[in-house]
């Protein structure tokens, strides 16, 4: 039996990966078309390394605090796992979320590596997507409230009041769907949408069912977000670019939040696009925010590389292939008695 991940190098591109492309590729053509090369190169010509590195340990930690969360996420469906393990599997789904289509890449291989430990392919993917879905909720709970403290600088932004209520909107009708109990029916006949709410509503009944785990997990995924708004304010620091509070608390999680939806390869393209056209209505110029976001996806980028090399012999670790996925472990959500 392999132990390697299910990862798309060996498939034909679909159509999914294809329009990927080609809205990342069209968006950074209009892009760079309207660029001024020079001021753009200038902008990296002065960067200041210091606030670089900064932003990379920033990221760092948001990496390291994530794999706690998903860590106490576990614990809640009562399969432990070590968090030095955990870490390391964190870093790997980091970097594949970098060279892999898909938003969610790097989750499906954390996901086939935690089943030895789950003993089920439902609750390792679980575990994983719940760890993903609280992230975005902490990210528009802190868009929202900034909006409503910081309205008079926001109302410089186009639409953005009605866009956070969206977003808004948008996640309480997921996690309606996952406290209603009609999640079965949309499982077997939403297809992909359906079974991952159906993974989702696992992890967060678990939650449900240990207040204290949720409180641990909300407030660690705020904590993992001021680390990714820290990184973006050392980036803009290191390059010069003004970053108000509305620009880190309302336009940044926003930004997030768009990236988290599998619209571009890998988020390049949809970052620079919305970070362009968000901070130019603050004043800030072309080449200034594009330079920024092509920073941030670099730190990124750079920062998961070392996951490249922790994934070099994962698959002969033990917790790797201690035992096999036998599917006789809490596979339903059901047994964590979700309120109903």
């Amino acid at each position: 039996m392999t132990h390697e991940p299910p990862t798309d190098r060996k498939r034909r591109p679909g159509p999914a990966l294809l329009v990927q492309i080609l809205v990342s590729a069209t968006i950074l053509g209009w892009l760079f078309y309207h660029t001024d090369w020079p001021a753009l190169g200038m902008r990296f010509s002065q960067m200041r390394i210091p606030w670089f590195l900064a932003a990379m340990l920033a990221y760092a930690a948001n990496l390291s605090l994530s794999s706690v969360r998903w860590g106490v996420i576990l614990q809640a469906l009562e399969v432990p796992a070590p968090a030095l393990w955990l870490l390391r599997l964190n870093w790997v789904g980091a970097y594949f979320n970098q060279v892999l289509p898909g938003s969610v890449s790097g989750d499906v291989v954390r996901a086939w590596y935690t089943r030895p430990q789950t003993s089920s392919a439902t609750l390792a993917l679980a575990a994983v997507f719940g760890d993903r879905f609280l992230g975005m909720g902490s990210l528009v709970g802190i868009a929202t409230v900034a909006y409503a403290v910081g309205q008079k600088s926001a109302g410089l932004l186009p639409r953005m009041g009605e866009t956070i209520a969206l977003l808004a909107f948008g996640y309480l009708l997921i996690v309606l769907l996952i406290l209603s109990p009609k999640l079965g029916f949309l499982k077997t006949r939403a297809g992909k949408f359906g079974r991952k709410l159906h993974e989702i509503r696992t992890g967060m009944g678990a939650l449900l069912c240990h207040p204290r785990a949720m409180l641990q997990s909300i407030i660690l995924s705020l904590l993992v977000q001021v680390c990714s708004i820290l990184m973006f304010w050392f980036l803009a620091k290191s390059l010069g670019v003004p970053a108000d509070a509305t620009v880190l608390w309302i336009i940044w999680p926003v930004i997030s939040l768009f990236l988290a939806v599998p619209f571009s390869l890998a988020g390049w393209g949809l970052r620079e696009g919305l970070m362009v056209f968000y901070l130019g209505f603050l004043h800030v110029s072309h080449d200034q925010a594009l330079a920024l976001s092509l920073l941030l996806g670099v730190t990124v980028l750079l920062t998961s590389l070392p996951g490249a090399l922790l994934w070099l012999g994962v698959h002969h670790h033990p917790l790797a292939t201690a035992g096999a996925v036998t599917g006789t472990g809490r596979d339903s959500i059901e047994e964590f008695h979700l309120p109903r």
